[in-house]
């Protein structure tokens, strides 16, 4: 790690997203057992396990899609249970989809756009019901602002154009910017997806597997991309993904979950050489690729 991610960690002070003894359960399944997390800026965690783990449970109820049975999230110090999504996204957390949810028939600005100005719909303080009322105000106000072409809407307009470009640039899409998202690669759909999430400008950034679908070439590139981001947007990262070269190699603290209980945490080489995590997950045959045994 960096001298200068070290010295951003030292100054981040409190999590800025926080999971205290999580559980989640539909009818008798459990689905997320005592789940503890902790994310500051400058972090960039993994989050792994086998198919039905809980991995996407648990984004999910970090996110505000699911309600915990127990215990509690918190966003910048923020309990957020039984908040929804787009509030929590307020506070500063953002994801991307296992199943990428593009809008499809936008384009790739567009897509980007439409981000950039949803995150100034409403302010940060509050989701109470003045604030529900503030933003349906302004949605208001901007629809007669649309209809008359009113100067103050054609220069927002070029604002949030020029930031959209930005994050195009960014994620190396600018060639791609008035191309439909259907009609993009799978690979550069995954890149403006996170274009998009960015967009919202979030403090910690949710990746559900990144690089599903996506080439060797492209893996690569995404393991720089990833630590770019982290460091040049100020972000808290956490990744699930099932490639373990990309998660060993960008991850400086994975949590292993197994039928939705935690069964190990710590640094890659702790992890990979964790008994429980190689006869859950990882395999012998892994353990061998890697020239040791536990």
């Amino acid at each position: 790690m960096s001298a200068a991610v070290q010295e951003t960690k030292a100054e981040a002070g409190a999590p800025l997203l926080q999971a205290d003894g999580v559980s989640i359960q539909f009818g008798g399944l459990k689905a997320l057992t005592d789940f503890n997390l902790s994310v500051r800026q400058g972090d960039l965690q993994g989050l792994i396990g086998p198919n039905g783990a809980g991995k996407s449970t648990a984004f999910n109820v970090l996110t505000g899609v699911y309600q915990p049975t127990q215990g509690e999230v918190r966003v910048g110090g923020q309990r957020v249970n039984g908040w929804l999504p787009h509030q929590i996204n307020h506070l500063g957390l953002a994801r991307t989809f296992q199943n990428i949810r593009l809008f499809r028939a936008l384009t790739a600005l567009d897509n980007v756009k439409v981000a950039c100005r949803a995150q100034g719909a409403l302010h940060p303080e509050g989701v109470g019901l003045g604030a529900k009322m503030k933003g349906a105000f302004i949605n208001y106000r901007d629809w007669w602002r649309a209809l008359l072409l009113t100067p103050r809407f054609q220069q927002e307009e070029r604002e949030l154009t020029q930031q959209a470009e930005h994050l195009l640039e960014v994620m190396g899409l600018s060639h791609r910017r008035d191309e439909e998202a259907r009609n993009l690669p799978y690979g550069e759909q995954r890149r403006l997806e996170i274009a998009r999430a960015l967009g919202t400008q979030p403090k910690v950034l949710l990746l559900d597997e990144p690089a599903a679908g996506m080439n060797t070439r492209e893996k690569a590139d995404l393991m720089v991309l990833i630590r770019k981001l982290r460091d040049d947007f100020k972000l808290g990262v956490l990744v699930i993904e099932h490639d373990m070269k990309l998660v060993m190699g960008i991850c400086e603290c994975i949590t292993v979950l197994d039928h939705g209980e935690t069964i190990a945490r710590g640094a890659p080489a702790q992890v990979r050489s964790d008994r429980k995590v190689i006869e859950a997950y990882l395999g012998d045959s892994y353990l061998e690729s890697q020239g040791g045994a536990a």
